[in-house]
């Protein structure tokens, strides 16, 4: 499958909107829809999970993703999603993250019938789940995904939150759904989206060099590991979508 299945077309609209008040477990709703023909979406991991409504109402958890994604989207689809943070997942539906992990899972598989109901429709309307505690959260694996974004080894970091390297992946596991190799993967390929998107000109060795690759090679094999892509593809793919 090449970029131009999965560049959308003129017709697709989607939107994010932020909290007004950040929360500890949410990172965003959002809303798309398709107002043409149907198309292939490529959906980049980013370490979080999403409970996704359609259109027809059926309401769906998208687990963390350890590489890209191509979900067939229909003309005329409305999905609206709320994407919960990484360090929130496990916390935020009561279970072990890791069990979602690469899987698409109802709604309905995680909460009672009457409840998977209501939470579908908040979601829908755009509301914050009644179900989401902002209590619900372990800030030291909060602290343990920042030390990784500054591509911190885990000894250090478990060693800063007193406990020992094996404590500190089943912690991270269990909250993020991710191992903390994984969760360094994709910060790093994130880094690199982010600054290819607000650099003028880059070329791929400085993006590798600024986002913590070894060299361009590290890069060219990652993101096609984590996008399917070639680093110059998806780029283009991306910019085509603007």
């Amino acid at each position: 499958m090449n970029g131009s299945d999965t560049a959308p077309p003129s017709g697709a609209f989607y939107r994010e909107h932020r909290p007004v008040l950040p929360h500890p477990l949410v990172e965003c709703s959002w809303e798309q829809r398709v107002d043409s023909d149907a198309f292939v979406q490529r959906v980049l991991p980013d370490a979080c999970a999403d409970l996704i409504v359609s259109t027809a109402g059926e309401a769906t958890v998208v687990g963390p993703a350890t590489s890209v994604q191509l979900p067939r989207l229909s003309g005329g689809e409305r999905l609206r999603g709320l994407r919960l943070r990484t360090a929130a997942i496990g916390p935020a539906l009561g279970l072990p993250a890791y069990e979602l992990r690469d899987l698409q899972v109802p709604l309905r598989d995680l909460f009672p019938a009457r409840e998977a109901g209501r939470i579908a429709d908040q979601v829908r309307r755009g509301e914050l789940p009644s179900f989401l505690d902002p209590g619900a959260r372990e800030p030291r694996v909060e602290r343990a995904l920042g030390g990784l974004r500054r591509r911190a080894r885990v000894g250090d970091i478990a060693e800063d939150l007193g406990m020992s390297s094996r404590h500190l992946r089943r912690l991270v596991l269990a909250n993020t759904g991710l191992e903390p190799r994984t969760l360094s993967r994709i910060a790093r390929f994130q880094c690199f989206l982010d600054l290819a998107d607000h650099t003028a000109g880059p070329s791929l060795a400085d993006l590798a060099a600024r986002a913590g690759y070894a060299d361009q090679a590290h890069l060219a094999r990652e993101v096609r590991a984590l996008s399917g892509l070639t680093p110059s593809a998806l780029l283009a793919e991306r910019r085509g979508a603007a």
